[in-house]
C-alpha cells in the first residue's frame, strides 16, 4: 500500500511542474484584497471565490458588454499546464477520501459494538481506500494552491497544512487496520473525524468569504 501512495505521489510531482498552478488559486491574496473581501456588505451575499475578490480590488478598466465578459473569462480560465488542470481537479476528489474516513469510523464503531471478522475487513478497506484518496486530494491541493511552505492568508495557510496531517494521518490509520492492536487506528480516524469538518470549513471559508455560516 505504502508503494502505491508513494507511485501516486510520484507520478502526480512528474505529470506537471508545480509552479503552474491555475493562477486563480496558486496567487496568495495580497493584503489589500483580502481587506477588500471582509468589506463586502453582509447583506450583499457571498463572495463567489477568492477569483472574485481579486476581481472586486482590480476592476476591468473598460466597461465590457455580458458576452465580452463572459469571453474574457472564458479565455482567462483556460488549462495552462498539466500542473494547472491536476489543480482543478481538487475540488472534485476530496469527496471520496472524507465519505470513506467517516465510513471506516463508523464501521469501526460497529466492531466495537458487535466483533464480527467481517467488520475488520471492511474497515481496513474503508482505510486504505480513504488513504489513497486523501494523499491523491493533497497533492493535488498543493497543485492548486501552489507549492510554498506559508501563506499570507491565514485561512489558506491553515487549511493547507491541516488538509496534508489528514492525508498523512490517513496513512498511519491504512498501516495500523492491518495489525491486531486496535488503539491506534481508532485514535487516528477519531483525529481524522475531527480534522474533516475542520477542513470542509476553511475550504468554504476561502470560497464564500469569512463567517460564510453567519455564526459570529
Amino acid at each position: 500500500m505504502i508503494r502505491l501512495l508513494s507511485f501516486i505521489a510520484l507520478a502526480l510531482l512528474l505529470i506537471g511542474p508545480p509552479a503552474f498552478a491555475h493562477e486563480g488559486h496558486k496567487d496568495d491574496m495580497t493584503d489589500a484584497e483580502m481587506a477588500q473581501m471582509q468589506m463586502q456588505p453582509a447583506n450583499a451575499g457571498h463572495v463567489a471565490n477568492a477569483h472574485d475578490a481579486m476581481e472586486a480590488a482590480h476592476p476591468p478598466a473598460a466597461t465590457m458588454s455580458p458576452a465580452e465578459a463572459a469571453a474574457a473569462l472564458a479565455a482567462k480560465n483556460r488549462v495552462t499546464s498539466p500542473g494547472d488542470f491536476l489543480g482543478r481537479l481538487h475540488p472534485m476528489l476530496i469527496h471520496f477520501p472524507i465519505g470513506l474516513l467517516m465510513a471506516a469510523l463508523l464501521a469501526e464503531l460497529l466492531l466495537i459494538w458487535r466483533p464480527l471478522a467481517g467488520f475488520g475487513l471492511v474497515v481496513r478497506f474503508l482505510t486504505i481506500g480513504g488513504a489513497i484518496g486523501a494523499v491523491s486530494a493533497a497533492l493535488l491541493g498543493w497543485f492548486a494552491a501552489g507549492w510554498r511552505f506559508s501563506d499570507r492568508s491565514a485561512t489558506l495557510m491553515t487549511h493547507r497544512w491541516n488538509g496534508t496531517a489528514i492525508a498523512a494521518l490517513s496513512v498511519a490509520a491504512a498501516i495500523f487496520a492491518c495489525r491486531a492492536n486496535r488503539t491506534p487506528l481508532r485514535v487516528a480516524l477519531a483525529a481524522i473525524a475531527i480534522a474533516l469538518p475542520v477542513q470542509g470549513y476553511l475550504g468554504a471559508e476561502m470560497v464564500y468569504g469569512p463567517n460564510h455560516l453567519g455564526l459570529f
